[in-house]
Parts: structure tokens; sequence; C-alpha cells
């Protein structure tokens, strides 16, 4: 229940964008109240959810160790220095040159800075796992400089610990209705909703970082299209694009690429919604050393266009398109000791030859035996390079294979059964420099600030690895010290 009628900002949201605005605006000396829509226990949105690694600019490997705690073995880890310009190639290769680069850029600049502010809140770093991916391209790891501990989860904590030190309430199923305007179009209250009914929260800010509307299935079929509307969730069932909606009603701009989202192929049998014990265990993205195909027997896309770092999002995509939304990912044992080791907890379908795989998992055989075989007349014999682009190829097939394109001949087959899912989506508010949200005519509407996945343009296409986290705490340290300045400016 809500003690007070007046905050001077009101964060919306308590993930990583949303807990860094709090401290921010605490630390600016305004009064601080945090709406979170979910129980505690599921509190953070999609943060809980990841690695918790952050990309940003630095000089190598004693600078990195400058960030970590007081003793940190490090034994013979090396780290080569991260420029800005490394940064901004990355973002422009990863999004094909749409990215929204006055925010990108703001994003690296302020990236080391916002991770060693961070660490003066409480929060603890360490090296990345899996850090060395070899002959992996630049852009698929592991410009990640540090991760949180303990993951998305420890991140999570250790921020809402530190806002708890503030003595910052955080108010649990407490969902905003609607934002409200004063007669000079500023902000001047926010509706909710608790167990008690509706309130009204009068405040000379908001900031608005409650992510995507990935748990929508009405705002992914508007905006994202039809075959989304089953896609499988792998975050928070609390995205439900509530601030999007808000923002929206008070005349905000949108910016980026809403027709387009972060997805992964996934097992079929993953939960409907994201569950912290099986998240990360559900991605199915190893169909770069086989073949897939849909339920009519046929392959129905270039399985080796590139590292499946670079690819699965697209390849998700694909799938959805499919009927029923689904198809099978077809590997030989020339790729099974490549497969992912988080293919173990899939239904594994296994036969001794490609007709009776057909049988055993509903498929046409005449159609599966011959969409392998024409794959075959045109593959190599030779093994799996994973890690290198091989050139191996299909020339006179449909779709084409741009690499890995190797027999499938030795058995026992394996067939897995997948789906696509989504994780988060790109398209959101337009904001400016100092995380402001700006109205259809660019002007900035007064008190209204965005940070973390609402914010669109910063994504098209793709997304680049940690750089999700990191602009989250960038704009959510932006928005939360201005609008904490702004408060502290007019009393």
């Amino acid at each position: 229940m809500v003690k007070s009628v007046y905050f001077d900002v009101v964060i919306v949201g308590a993930g990583n964008a949303a807990l860094c605005a709090a401290l921010a605006a605490a630390e600016a000396g305004a009064s601080v109240v945090v709406l979170e829509k979910s129980p505690k226990h599921a509190q953070g949105g999609n943060c809980p959810y990841t690695g918790a690694g952050f990309r940003f600019t630095h000089n190598g490997i004693e600078d990195i160790k400058s960030l970590l705690p007081e003793n940190t073995d490090i034994g013979d880890f090396q780290m080569s220095p991260y420029t800005a310009q490394d940064f901004r190639d990355h973002f422009l290769e990863a999004t094909y040159g749409d990215t929204d680069e006055e925010l990108a850029n703001v994003v690296i600049s302020k990236s080391r800075e916002t991770i060693e502010w961070m660490r003066s809140k409480g929060v603890r770093w360490e090296l990345p796992v899996n850090i060395n991916l070899e002959n992996a391209p630049s852009i698929i790891p592991n410009q990640v400089g540090l991760s949180a501990h303990e993951s998305g989860p420890g991140l999570v904590r250790m921020l809402t610990k530190a806002v708890s030190s503030e003595s910052i309430s955080i108010l649990y199923e407490t969902k905003m209705v609607s934002l409200n305007k004063g007669d000079l179009g500023q902000i001047e209250s926010i509706e909710i909703q608790d167990r008690d009914g509706v309130n009204t929260i009068h405040c000379r800010s908001v900031v608005l970082a409650c992510g995507g509307f990935e748990a929508n299935p009405e705002m992914r079929i508007k905006y994202l299209g039809t075959k989304w509307e089953t896609a499988k969730v792998r975050g928070s069932r609390y995205n439900t694009g509530d601030g999007h909606r808000a923002a929206l009603a008070i005349g905000a701009c949108t910016n980026g690429q809403w027709t387009g989202c972060h997805g992964t192929p996934i097992d079929l049998d993953a939960p409907k919604m994201g569950d912290l014990a099986l998240t990360d265990a559900m991605p199915r993205r190893s169909y770069n050393l086989g073949i897939m195909v849909n339920l009519d027997g046929n392959r129905f896309t270039d399985e080796g266009i590139g590292f499946a770092e670079q690819t699965f999002v697209q390849i998700g995509s694909d799938i959805l398109s499919q009927k029923r939304n689904r198809a099978f990912q077809i590997f030989d044992q020339r790729a099974v000791n490549f497969i992912e080791e988080r293919y173990g907890s899939s239904t594994l379908v296994s036969a001794k030859s490609i007709s009776e795989l057909a049988d055993l998992i509903g498929i046409n055989s005449t159609v599966l035996m011959s969409t392998v075989d024409q794959f075959n007349s045109e593959a190599e014999d030779a093994e799996y390079t994973p890690r290198t682009l091989d050139g191996k190829s299909t020339a006179n097939i449909y779709p084409s294979k741009s690499n890995w394109a190797i027999k499938i001949d030795r058995p026992p087959f394996l067939a897995y059964a997948v789906t696509g899912s989504i994780t988060y989506t790109y398209g959101g508010l337009k904001i400016d420099e100092n995380a402001r949200v700006l109205d259809t005519e660019d002007n900035p509407i007064t008190g209204l600030y965005a940070s973390g996945e609402i914010v669109g343009g910063i994504f098209y296409h793709n997304s680049l690895r940690a750089a999700g986290l990191m602009h989250g705490s960038v704009f959510g340290k932006l928005a939360g010290h201005h609008a904490g300045t702004l408060t502290t400016q007019a009393h």
C-alpha cells in the first residue's frame, strides 16, 4: 500500500535499468519510489534470465583488474583493450548500420564510468565465463568485459540491496495504469493499481524502465506479425508493454524496429513463459551442423549462413513461419560430438535410417529421404570444424547451405523438435541523449524518462551480446540523474 501520495521520482520497473535509475535519482537528492508489477520472487524483468555480461570500453586486463574485488586471482588471464571504435564498429555490424548512432555513442562513451559507478554501489564484478571462443568473429562473444556476480539474479539482488540501503521503497505487485500530465504538458502524477485498488501518486518525474512487450500476445501480433502469437517467452511474463501504452497515450514518439525482436530456436517442450530453472537450458543452436526440416519434410532456411551466435535470431523467426510454428533439427554421427550440451535436456529421437527417423517424428518418409538425398548430392564428405566458417556449401539446391554443408550419412540419425521463442522486443520509445522521452514533434515530455528495453532505436535485426544490460545501466543512470535533478532544481 502506498504510504505517501507524493514522491519526487517514480521508477516503473525493478530490474537493472530501473534500479540504476532509482540509485541515481536518490544520489541527486530526490525522494524515490519503485513500482514492480511482479511479486518479489519474480522481480527484475528479464535481468534474472541473463548471464549479466556487460560490454564496455577498457584498456585491457590491468584496467579490468581495477574493477574486480581485491585479491582476485586471475592467473595468466589476458584481455586486449576494447576501444570506443571497436564498440562502435560492433554496434554497426550487428545492426547492419541501423542503430541510432547518437544513442549508441552515449552508451559507448559512458559505459566504462557506469561500470565503475555500479561497483561503487555494491555490484561485484567477475571475469566472464567462457570468454575464449576459438576462431569466433569479434561480434560474437566477447567483448564481454565483466559479468555480475551470480549472473542476472545476483545483479538484481545486489542492486536491490543498494536501493534498500538508500531507504527507497519497492512496491511489489503494483502496476502502472496511466500517466497524467499537467496544464503545461509536464508529468504530474501516475495512476497505479495494487491489492487495495487504484491509487494516484503525485510526482515531478517518472522513469519508465519496465521492459518490452514480448509477453503480450496481442502486441506481438500487432507489431511483429501473426506467427509470433504462439512464440514461447524466454523471459519475464510481466513484460507486457505497459510502459509503451501509457507513454503513447500521452503523445510519446516511437523509435526503432517495432517489427523486430530478439529470439532463438528453442526446444518444443520448453515452458510457454520464462522459468529461471530451465530458460538457459532450452535454446537449440547447433542447427548449423545439420539440416532443419518442417513438418512437410522440406528444408526452409540456410542453416549455415553464419555462426549460430550471429544467426539464431533469424533462424528462430524462420521456424515460426513454418506449419504449426515448428521444425526438426536433424544430425548424424559426424556432428554428435559438437552438439551443445544443453541438447541433453531434449527429447531425442534416434533411428538407424532416415526412413525410420521420418516415421518416428511423423514426417512423410519419401519426402524426407528425398530432402536428405538432394542435400547429400551437393554436400561434401568431410568433418565439421564448428568454429571456422569452412565455405563448404551447396550451389544447386534451394535453400542453399553456405557453410558446413557436410553429408548426413552416418547413422544413427538424430532429430530434435524445435520452435521459435522471443526474448525481448526492439521497438520502443524515442529518447534523447539525456534519456528524456520525446513527443511526436521531438520535444521532451517534461518529467518523463525511459531506460532499458523500453527504449527503441538501439537494436535492429539483431542484438549485440552484453550491450543490452550495458545500455540499460547507462540510460538508467542518466534517467535517474536528470529526473532527480529536475526535481531538486524545482524545490
